[in-house]
C-alpha cells in the first residue's frame, strides 16, 4: 500500500510540475527592473517623509514606476523589507509600517561613491599616463629626426671642407706650377737678349769696316792751321819721369 501510494503520489507531483522552460543559450532572461530593496529604498526617498513612508505608498510606486503585478510586489516587497530590515538598509519610522532608509544603506552608498570616484581618478591617471608615454614618444622620434639631421649635415660639412682643402691644394699647385714655368720663361728671356746684343755688336763692327767706298758719302771737315797749332799750345806736355828700379835682396 506504501508503495503504491508513493508511485501514485509521483504521478501526480509528475503531472503537477511542469517541464521548466530552458532558453537556447541557457541563461535567464534579464529582468527589466532592478531589485526590489532598491525599488523600496527609491521609493522611500521619492516621498521624503520625515517620520518614513508606508507599505502602500512605496507599493505604489513599484507598481505605476516598473509596471509590476500587485501579487508579485506584495509577495516580493515583503522579503525584501524583512531582509532589509535584518541587514540595516532599512529601518522602521515612528510606526511598524513605515519605513526610512538605515545605515548601513548609507554607508554602502559611501563606499560606492569612493569607489567611483576613485575609479575615475585611476582612469584619468591612465589617460595622463598615456598622453605623457605619447609626448615621450613623440620627443624621443623628434630628437632622433634631428640627431639624424645633424648627422647628416655634419657629414656634408665634411665632405665640402674635404673638397674645398683639395680644391685649394690643386688651386695651389697650379699656381706654383705657373710661378714655376714664368720665372723659367723670363729666365729664358733675360739669357736670349745678351746673345743678341752681342751678335748686333759684331754685325755693327762689321757695318763699320768699309769694304767698299759709297759714292756720295760726306767727306769730313780738314781743319785749318792756324786752330791746330793754338790746341797743341794749350796742350801741356808732361815731363817723363824715370821709374827707378828697386834692387831686390838676394
Amino acid at each position: 500500500m506504501t508503495e503504491k501510494k508513493a508511485t501514485v503520489e509521483n504521478g501526480t507531483a509528475a503531472t503537477k510540475k511542469p517541464a521548466a522552460s530552458k532558453t537556447t543559450s541557457g541563461v535567464k532572461a534579464k529582468k527589466d527592473h532592478p531589485s526590489y530593496l532598491h525599488m523600496i529604498i527609491e521609493a522611500i526617498r521619492h516621498f521624503k517623509e520625515f517620520k518614513g513612508s508606508s507599505r502602500v505608498a512605496i507599493y505604489r510606486y513599484i507598481e505605476n514606476t516598473y509596471n509590476i503585478d500587485r501579487r508579485k510586489v506584495l509577495i516580493k516587497a515583503n522579503i525584501a523589507i524583512r531582509n532589509g530590515l535584518k541587514d540595516g538598509h532599512l529601518k522602521t519610522g515612528k510606526t511598524t509600517s513605515s519605513f526610512k532608509v538605515g545605515d548601513m544603506q548609507k554607508k554602502d552608498e559611501k563606499a560606492k561613491e569612493k569607489l567611483t570616484k576613485e575609479k575615475e581618478k585611476q582612469k584619468l591617471n591612465k589617460e595622463k599616463e598615456k598622453k605623457q608615454l605619447t609626448k615621450k614618444k613623440e620627443i624621443e622620434k623628434d630628437s632622433a629626426k634631428k640627431a639624424t639631421a645633424k648627422k647628416a649635415t655634419v657629414a656634408k660639412t665634411a665632405n665640402k671642407s674635404v673638397l674645398q682643402k683639395a680644391k685649394e691644394r690643386a688651386a695651389a699647385s697650379k699656381a706654383k706650377k705657373l710661378e714655376s714655368e714664368k720665372k723659367t720663361a723670363s729666365a729664358a728671356l733675360k739669357a736670349k737678349p745678351v746673345k743678341e746684343q752681342k751678335s748686333t755688336v759684331t754685325q755693327k763692327d762689321e757695318k763699320k769696316s768699309p769694304k767698299r767706298k759709297i759714292s756720295g758719302e760726306a767727306k769730313p771737315e780738314i781743319e785749318p792751321k792756324k786752330v791746330k797749332a793754338a790746341k797743341e799750345a794749350t796742350t801741356v806736355i808732361k815731363p817723363k819721369v824715370a821709374k827707378k828700379k828697386t834692387k831686390t835682396a838676394k
